[in-house]
């Protein structure tokens, strides 16, 4: 099983969002990337206002408008 690492620490912020550096594995390679950790604004999906989950049980749970459920 492949193991990805989140720093606690080292979170910079970016319009709208947290971001944390994340170890992991890709193509045998181990890499830093960002991850969003925290989103502060709204997001947009086709030019409408989109908050998605910030966290679920499944990938297609994230993808659940809560824009609704902010009073937007």
């Amino acid at each position: 099983m492949e193991k990805t690492t989140i720093e606690n620490e080292s979170i910079i912020f970016t319009t709208g969002a947290f971001l944390k550096p994340v170890k992991t594995h890709f193509n045998g390679k181990e890499l830093w990337m960002w991850v969003v950790t925290e989103f502060i604004d709204d997001s947009f999906k086709d030019g409408e206002v989109y908050n998605p989950n910030e966290f679920a049980e499944t990938q297609n749970e994230l993808f659940i408008d809560t824009t609704k459920d902010m009073g937007i």
